[in-house]
């Protein structure tokens, strides 16, 4: 694909230089004086909002495109922004039409000059005193007339515009309506829809194309919810790798979902937690961008409600869903960032940004408590809108700065020693090793595994795994946003979206960028931050998760600008009926965009039952106070231990298991999974052949020193297909067995004494 594009390209630039030169395709010239006012759109008494809809020809020579977009944004927000001074209009080469910009501004001015000041801000001037409309228009006229002498003529590098412009501008947040609750309600039913399989049967079925990420994250919440119950440290756990612990902070433990969440765990069991918390992911993300969408960027509530639909059902949370309850609660990221942008409202007092900052610190430390992933690729997200959002001057640092610094000093009160438990406690490691994990270029226009008419097979070739599709956008969406991205390059919002999705997709293409698992020929982005601190336990590929949002804006804009169109007098002014059919194109133009993003139901497979010998508290008897050694150990594999757990109430620990810890070296590396010890070892291999083993005495020696250090009260072999061959190697270990019910079980505590 890649190389059909490049080729394609080279052969229009062939094409097109090789008929300039032969006169067969004509070029701009450079523009000369007019006698007639061209057609600029714009309405016989236009406003200031009219110039959302102007489009510039462009020429040779011709007014900087910048500066013109920059000083008619201005122009825009007369009536609500304050004015300061802007660059002049410079000619450059292959700029605006002069004479079409001299029109356009020509004719809003007195709109601009005759418009009425808002209430709750005045007109300021560059000093800081209020200025009146007529002020401004004094401001404009003479550069104005400045312009028309000097543009028409084309001779002259430079003239000079109208010395108003924008600054840093605080935009009242839009109310939400009762409307709203009937958007979050359909957000309900489709995540509901979406987990039906789950919820049909919680106990009984698991997300099976998530391996086992599901149980993990269900013993997380049974951990925590024991540690409620025994008075014990939230923040460590035993339940697991039983005597040496898990580390909870060290590992995605959602505790600031598990905690509050934790009477419904003790009450209905993890299973329901868990499909209880992927609901509120999908559901919550969708609503609060929606709600983001409505009060910041003042969109249609239909628009919105499709960029909701894409934020929070996109293929990557679809993804995440078939086991990553972490990366679904992403909820509390555009609160913060509605947070953040509240805090250049004009007019607040030293009290208040203090109170605003304090909220915006609780707000990060409970999003650092539900997953320290999600919040730092939303701050690179944040950082690179807000980058763009300076260079336009739609931010200013000094105004935000005082709150933020009150966020920041709340957050490292609040956060601070689980930020030291967590790299330095028990159980901690300083880096994780991670395997290749950068998004194929063929997955950024792919399809995902669980999207109508996918091809699950072509979608596994081009991603790690089945809860790691964070891309898989589509063609006709990056057709539709490179679309939005060339007809609405003035707004700025428009050149921040398209820019964040540019970034964080290069990025996620990792240390090598592949097509189809070869080498292609493009340069590295994430070489230049794969230093950095943090990054350096990033998977690249969940970069792309910022560049969703990215692509909502977009599909929002669009479709906001389609739907105000017909209230527009420029549309009027061009002869556009009421009742045009841009809205109609543009909503089809998104549905062809949308559709192969529209997600199937997770996949859902029955539960290995959990022995009787659980269920009914026959265990009671066979443990005192140590552990219980599951054959084999649980490990990333095989978690079917921590379904025994659940069932009888988190009453014993598990020998190892699957959680992130030290890797045993000593050098702060980290591992997924305990340090095996040699029984471990050597039952997991006669798991793995199906073969019996007979323990030699040296072996028998090291085995039982083994169990002695894991505290073993009991080892435990249920019903499975390698039954016969474990049985027969535990047995030349430990001697007979045991059965109980549906187990086979070695009572070792006076062994393991």
């Amino acid at each position: 694909m890649i190389w059909l594009v490049v080729a394609l390209a080279l052969t229009v630039i062939g094409l097109v230089t090789a008929g300039a030169l032969g006169g067969r395709v004509r070029l701009d010239p450079l523009p000369e004086a007019v006698h007639t006012v061209p057609d600029t759109g714009l309405p016989e008494h236009p406003v200031p909002a009219d110039l959302d809809r102007v489009r510039f020809d462009t020429a040779l020579r011709g007014y900087d495109p910048f500066a013109v977009d920059t000083h008619l944004d201005a122009v825009r927000d007369a009536t609500d922004a304050t004015l300061v001074e802007v660059p002049a209009f410079e000619v450059v080469l292959r700029g605006y039409r002069m004479d079409q910009v001299d029109a356009v501004l020509a004719a809003v001015a007195p709109a601009v000059a005759t418009a009425p000041a808002p209430s709750h801000e005045p007109l300021l001037t560059e000093t800081g005193v209020a200025a009146t409309g007529s002020n401004l228009s004094g401001r404009l006229e003479p550069a104005l007339a400045e312009v028309r002498a000097t543009g028409r003529e084309g001779e002259q590098e430079a003239s000079v515009t109208a010395k108003a412009g924008p600054t840093h501008t605080y935009r009242p947040p839009a109310a939400l309506e009762r409307v709203d609750l009937a958007v979050g309600a359909a957000y309900a039913l489709v995540a509901l829809w979406l987990l039906s399989r789950l919820f049909a049967d919680p106990d009984g079925t698991y997300l099976s194309q998530g391996v086992q990420d599901q149980q993990a994250f269900e013993w997380y919440f049974g951990a925590a919810a024991h540690n409620l119950t025994t008075l014990s440290n939230p923040l460590f756990s035993t339940l697991q790798n039983f005597p040496v612990g898990v580390n909870l902070m060290a590992n995605a433990s959602v505790l600031g979902l598990s905690i509050p969440l934790a009477p419904i765990t003790l009450l209905a069991g993890p299973h329901w937690t868990f499909v209880l918390i992927e609901w509120i992911g999908f559901w919550a993300t969708a609503l609060c961008w929606y709600a983001l969408f409505v009060r910041r960027l003042h969109a249609h509530r239909a628009a919105a409600a499709v960029g909701g639909l894409l934020v929070g059902f996109s293929p990557a949370m679809v993804s995440h869903g078939n086991g990553h309850p972490n990366f679904l609660a992403q909820f509390l990221v555009p609160v913060i960032i509605d947070r953040l942008l509240d805090l250049q409202r004009p007019g607040r007092t030293r009290r208040q940004t203090i109170v605003a900052g304090v909220v915006l610190g609780l707000l990060v430390t409970w999003q650092l408590w539900m997953g320290e992933e999600v919040l730092l690729l939303a701050s690179v997200g944040i950082a690179i809108v807000a980058a763009v959002a300076i260079a336009h001057r739609r931010l200013d640092l000094r105004t935000l700065l005082p709150g933020m610094l009150v966020g920041v000093a709340t957050t490292l009160v609040l956060f601070a020693v689980p930020v030291w438990w967590q790299f330095a406690g028990p159980q901690s490691y300083a880096a994780m090793w991670q395997p290749v994990a950068n998004n194929d270029l063929a997955s950024l226009w792919g399809r995902a595994t669980r999207t109508i008419g996918a091809d699950p097979w072509a979608s596994a070739a081009l991603s790690m795994n089945r809860t790691e599709e964070n891309a898989f956008f589509g063609i006709p969406l990056w057709f539709f946003a490179i679309g939005v991205t060339a007809l609405l390059w003035r707004r700025p919002v428009v050149r921040a979206a398209a820019i964040l999705v540019v970034l964080t997709t290069w990025l996620s293409l990792g240390t090598e960028v592949t097509l189809h698992g070869r080498p292609a020929p493009l340069p590295e982005l994430w070489l230049l931050v794969e230093h950095l601190p943090l990054f350096d336990s990033l998977l690249p590929t969940r970069f792309t998760l910022i560049a969703v949002p990215g692509f909502a804006v977009l599909v929002v804009v669009a479709l906001d600008t389609a739907l105000r169109a017909r209230t527009k007098p420029a549309y009027a002014a061009r002869g556009l009926p009421p009742g045009t059919g841009l809205p109609l194109a543009v909503g089809l133009a998104v549905a062809v965009a949308l559709a192969p993003l529209v997600p199937t139901r997770l996949w859902a497979d029955p539960r290995p039952s959990v022995p009787a010998f659980f269920t009914s508290g026959d265990w009671r008897e066979f443990v005192s106070d140590g552990s219980v050694l599951a054959v084999p150990p649980p490990d990333i594999v095989d978690l079917r231990a921590v379904d025994w757990q659940a069932a009888a109430d988190w009453g014993f620990p598990l020998v190892e298991g699957y959680f992130m810890g030290p890797d045993g070296s000593g050098t702060g590396t980290g591992a997924r999974g305990a340090v095996r010890r040699p029984f471990s070892l050597w039952l997991a291999e006669v798991a793995r052949t199906g073969m019996p083993a007979q323990a030699s005495p040296q072996q028998v020696a090291q085995f039982r020193e083994d169990l002695s250090a894991w505290r073993v009260d009991a080892v435990v072999l249920p019903g499975r297909a390698e039954e016969p061959a474990l049985r027969a190697a535990v047995t030349s270990v430990l001697g007979d067995p045991t059965q109980v019910r549906d187990v086979w079980v070695w009572d070792v505590r006076e062994g393991g004494k």
